[in-house]
């Protein structure tokens, strides 16, 4: 007869089936996770990371939160195997915001001794996919992502910048719920169009424009923006063909939202009624700017293996001729 085991031992062999089997489900296999040669577009945590292919003399970062972390097949992997020329070292971290991935990208790329920016044999390149995960800040998301951009210009590096991808799901009733909705759809385009140079400072970055070294009203700097931009957010990727929800009934909610009627009482009464009208119909519109079903991931934010194909092929198709690129057709709406 097998001896007795005291409580504490049976506890403790308990805890330790339970930590395996989380482990077994959110680790996958390391068939999945094997690392190629230099990173090879997948993230991968390595503090003393350097470019090591020779032969590849783009040299690219690749910036994001867990959208660029995901590990099947991501986006990052699709372009290194794409690009002839370049290769990718993936420094994205799942539930990074603009600030975090700012401060990582000090840290890795700009003070890292083993990077050689400015390179006469090289190109230096940032692509940057982040700001989803503080989209809630989109000001201070903005001012972040200038930063980012400006400090890898003044290095040597240019800059590629990919807007966020299309997200949300009114299960998410805290973000997209009634009148919320209209807020978080506003943040997110705020942060795409910074993203596209779209907008001005004060619109990009509220009161975070009197941080910039010129005059907060001052045009955009070249070395504050992305040089190639890249839009996914109104892409293939966004549910075009959802049925819109009625534009009456968004108006109703609106105007029983009280934060909503704040906002609209600050207008006379001729600018609150056309506001009103044009707020209704975004909200009326929002499924159409939510990923599309069949691009979803685990929940209606990240997407999976096709849409991470597609985020690569509308990005392959506008990278610089000299990442030596050979493009799938990029991808077209079917609806």
């Amino acid at each position: 007869m097998a001896p007795r085991r005291s409580r504490a031992e049976t506890l403790c062999t308990a805890a330790a089936i339970l930590l395996c089997g989380i482990a077994a489900f959110v680790v996958p296999s390391t068939s999945t996770l094997a690392q190629p040669s230099g990173g090879g577009g997948y993230a991968w945590d390595d503090p003393e990371w350097r470019f090591v292919l020779r032969s590849r003399p783009v040299k690219v970062v690749l910036l994001a939160g867990s959208i660029g972390a995901w590990r099947d097949e991501p986006y990052g992997r699709l372009i290194h195997n794409w690009c002839a020329n370049a290769e990718v070292r993936n420094l994205s971290r799942v539930g990074y915001g603009a600030w975090q991935l700012y401060e990582h990208f000090r840290e890795q790329v700009l003070g890292n001794p083993r990077i050689t920016l400015g390179a006469p044999d090289q190109e230096h390149w940032l692509v940057w996919n982040g700001g989803l995960n503080s989209a809630g800040v989109s000001h201070r998301t903005n001012h972040y992502i200038r930063r980012t951009f400006r400090d890898a210009h003044r290095r040597g590096m240019r800059v590629v910048g990919m807007t966020l991808t299309p997200w949300g799901s009114f299960d998410d009733e805290r973000r997209w719920g009634g009148a919320r909705g209209l807020e978080t759809w506003r943040s997110t385009r705020r942060i795409v169009d910074f993203v596209m140079g779209r907008i001005g400072p004060r619109e990009a970055l509220g009161e975070h424009a009197q941080h910039r070294e010129l005059a907060a009203d001052a045009p955009w700097a070249p070395e504050e923006l992305a040089d190639v931009r890249i839009d996914l957010y109104d892409s293939v990727l966004r549910d075009r063909g959802a049925a819109p929800r009625d534009v009456a009934e968004m108006r109703r909610v609106l105007e029983q939202d009280s934060r909503a009627r704040r906002m609209l009482d600050a207008f006379p009464e001729a600018v609150r009624m056309a506001r009103l009208d044009a707020d209704s119909r975004i909200l009326a519109e929002l499924p159409r700017w939510f990923l599309r079903p069949e691009y979803r991931g685990f929940d209606p934010v990240h997407p999976n293996r096709e849409g991470h194909r597609v985020i690569a092929e509308t990005a392959c198709a506008q990278l610089p001729e000299s990442w030596g690129c050979s493009c799938p057709s990029a991808p077209r709406a079917s609806r």
